[in-house]
């Protein structure tokens, strides 16, 4: 049977200042290229492995989770969030390279959502709180509510969709300033 849909969700990086204070460590080479390597590279590998053996299927979509990272800074982010804009760029080439054969690729930026990747990153208690009062929905994002966005994007039309940053976060994303309550 062919792949029909390829979803790439890996946590799994360094956490660590590039520029550490004097009582932490800093991010070592083989962290930051072992970041990368996981968090982004390993899509196209995914996918050359898949093509090469002739399994992806006509009309496949292949998503991606980015997160906000990728586009600002959070502390103690900074291989991950480079990771992040890295994956972004893959989405987009392999777009364009698998376009011919009918295959859509997108990232998903998902919201804050509460997950065990969430609690390793330090200072996710804040993420936590500014997320709360920026989403217009006064909730963090669910698990639930990505798995929906996909599943949209899985259903016929969908396929027109490749190439870019879908925001699956109510809206956290868009408000850059959040006031006193």
């Amino acid at each position: 049977p062919l792949i029909k849909v390829i979803m790439h969700s890996l946590a799994f990086g360094t956490l660590r200042a590039f520029v550490p204070k004097k009582d932490e460590v800093g991010i070592t080479h083989a962290q930051m290229e072992m970041t990368l390597d996981v968090m982004a590279h390993s899509l196209v590998y995914w996918v050359q492995e898949l093509y090469l053996a002739n399994l992806l299927a006509e009309k496949g979509r292949i998503f991606a989770m980015t997160s906000s990272g990728g586009h600002s800074a959070i502390p103690y982010y900074g291989a991950v969030s480079a990771a992040k804009a890295a994956l972004e760029s893959h989405v987009r080439q392999l777009s364009v390279e698998l376009g011919p054969l009918d295959i859509s690729v997108s990232a998903i930026m998902a919201g804050v959502t509460d997950t065990p990747a969430l609690r390793k990153i330090p200072g996710n208690t804040e993420m936590i709180d500014i997320a709360l009062k920026k989403n217009p929905r006064n909730r963090l994002t669910t698990t639930k509510d990505v798995a929906k966005i996909i599943s949209l994007l899985c259903k016929e039309g969908g396929e027109w969709i490749s190439g870019g940053i879908i925001n699956a976060d109510g809206g956290e994303d868009i408000v850059s300033y959040v006031g006193q309550n």
